[in-house]
């Protein structure tokens, strides 16, 4: 078991700006090579319809406008996550990022796990920051809709740009933290799955889970709303799923700006097509001591 890490500052933001598609003519080439062959055919009219932002782009606006980009050559560990490929695939973000800020921290990408990507980087984040000699870690959550062929995720429930921002290091007081992630396939029913991740993080830290607001996809609270366990937490809700990849994260902001707000918040998230549940378990600590 990892141990608890501090959330020193977390920022969430819309990119709602358009931006032109394939304004270097070498992509278009790019794309059409890459699905060239293949089962999926090439849609560039669509880009017009999106907003057509790279993640080198949506990171550096996000970090220079909420001031994190200041503290970037003290970060050890930067993580990105993200579901949807970067319109710019010619950039290698986090090689953009080092030479923008002049850093020199170890850097790598969580993709390919749907929107359970971020749970899976905040899980590697605590780790690094629990052991070795990794003192400050930044998550970035990334995901722009600009895809030149179409996806079911993005013709069912079109929505904005996002991202979301972590900073995080080793803990210290009773401050905002990260107590634990857990991420478990769903050999049996969801609901009896979604039970012993709730029952993990809890065991972990020795909370009741009476003292936990939970925030839940809303396709796991269809499976779980009948549940027991589900009724014994605190305080209940779903989030809003159309912020992609940043949803939780947008959902935990809102949830920190009460006046009264719970001590714990578990964010959970179903990945249906994958059958696995991920979720994560934080402190809120007292208001004096928080930075958002």
């Amino acid at each position: 078991m990892a141990a608890p890490v501090a959330i020193r500052d977390m920022k969430v933001r819309l990119f709602a700006d358009k931006q032109p598609p394939f304004e270097h003519p070498e992509l278009l080439r790019f794309h059409q090579d890459m699905l060239a062959n293949s089962p999926v055919e090439a849609r560039f009219e669509l880009l017009k319809e999106h907003n057509n932002n790279a993640y080198h782009d949506m990171s550096t606006e996000l970090l220079e406008e909420t001031g994190i980009d200041q503290i970037m050559k003290e970060v050890d560990i930067l993580l990105l996550a993200y579901n949807f490929p970067n319109i710019r695939p010619d950039i290698s973000i986090v090689n953009y990022l080092m030479d923008r800020y002049q850093a020199r921290f170890l850097s790598f990408a969580v993709n390919d796990l749907g929107f359970g990507a971020p749970f899976a980087a905040l899980h590697m984040l605590q780790h690094y920051l629990s052991n070795g000699g990794y003192k400050k870690g930044i998550l970035l959550v990334l995901d722009q809709t600009a895809l030149p062929y179409e996806t079911d995720e993005i013709s069912e429930a079109p929505g904005p740009d996002t991202a979301a921002v972590m900073v995080l290091d080793q803990l210290s007081g009773t401050g905002l933290s990260l107590l634990g992630v857990e991420m478990r396939y769903a050999e049996e029913s969801i609901e009896k799955t979604a039970a012993r991740v709730l029952d993990g993080l809890c065991s972990q830290v020795s909370v009741d889970p009476k003292q936990i607001a939970l925030l839940v996809h809303p396709l796991l609270e269809q499976q779980v709303k009948e549940a027991s366990w589900f009724h014994e937490t605190g305080r209940r809700g779903s989030y809003d799923p159309s912020r992609w990849s940043a949803a939780p994260f947008f959902a935990l902001e809102e949830l920190l700006q009460e006046r009264d707000r719970d001590q714990y918040v578990c964010l959970m998230h179903l990945e249906q097509a994958d059958s696995f549940v991920y979720a994560l378990l934080i402190r809120t600590g007292e208001a004096e001591e928080m930075q958002l």
